[in-house]
């Protein structure tokens, strides 16, 4: 059985970018079911019990033979998982992935973000499980001994997808990727994972995505139940309480300049108005 820690997980994630990727197997618990963002991206398999997670604004429910994709930098929470919950997780690096991604004709990266999960009959499971299984034999292999190892992988990710996307296109009646509000909100979060730190007010974003703050709030409102003032909060909320998690190294000082905050009692304001606790008191709450 594999139950991740958040510090063995925080440890692992930053072995992945040297490693590529990490497949884990047997996973009945996950690290925390706390509001974060999610550091890499994740493909989650599930062979048996359940387990309800929000991603951005989709509120999913995970049973056995669901497979679901989570990008990474982008906000996760609630990760109750029944006693009988077991999955597979392959979690990937960010070069591996963006090389990937550069590399692949039909990736729909926008399709797994307003539709994350897919269900899977049980053939298909196993075919995906094969590429896995292919892909964590390249993952074992050492750089020197298979030359183009990196290379190699990417291509075992275009197969899972090319699996996994006609999988999909036969459930395609039952998607909606037509919505433009979720479509914008896509790209909003995409934006607020790259600039949170420096950009912290809305106009920013609007005029990255060539709109008005007022329409781009109401386009992200209407798919999401929340405005775009909200979702900016609550990315470094995530942000915040991962690292408060993960790195019991930091300091909440380093941690409010990690973040963007130029005083830490700009930042502990901040927090306890949303959390109605102090960071300090968060990770008091939340030690093991």
């Amino acid at each position: 059985m594999t139950t991740l820690d958040p510090q063995l997980v925080e440890q692992q994630v930053q072995q992945i970018e040297t490693n590529d990727a990490v497949i884990l197997r047997d996973v009945h618990h996950f690290p925390t079911v706390h509001t974060v963002t999610l550091p890499k991206t994740v493909i989650v398999i599930v062979h048996g019990g359940d387990a309800d997670v929000t991603f951005d604004h989709c509120n999913l429910h995970l049973e056995k033979d669901n497979i679901a994709i989570f990008s990474g930098k982008h906000i996760i929470s609630g990760l109750p998982t029944s006693d009988d919950f077991t999955a597979t997780l392959v979690i990937f690096g960010d070069k591996l992935i963006e090389d990937a991604r550069l590399t692949a004709f039909g990736y729909r990266f926008q399709e797994y973000h307003v539709k994350p999960t897919t269900i899977l009959n049980e053939p298909q499971i196993q075919q995906l499980l094969l590429v896995i299984s292919l892909m964590d034999a390249i993952l074992k292999q050492k750089e020197p001994d298979l030359p183009h190892r990196h290379e190699a992988l990417c291509n075992t990710i275009h197969i899972f997808f090319e699996f996994l996307n006609a999988f999909r296109d036969a459930k395609k009646s039952d998607m909606d990727t037509s919505l433009r509000g979720s479509h914008v909100f896509i790209k909003f979060m995409d934006l607020l994972a790259e600039h949170y730190v420096k950009e912290h007010k809305v106009n920013f974003y609007a005029e990255k995505l060539c709109l008005t703050p007022k329409y781009m709030s109401k386009l992200i409102h209407d798919a999401t139940g929340c405005g775009a003032n909200a979702w900016i909060d609550q990315y470094i909320i995530a942000k915040a309480k991962l690292l408060l998690i993960s790195r019991k190294d930091l300091s909440v000082q380093a941690i409010s300049q990690m973040l963007g905050f130029q005083e830490q009692a700009s930042f502990t304001r901040f927090f306890r108005n949303i959390e109605n606790l102090s960071p300090r008191e968060f990770r008091q709450h939340n030690a093991r």
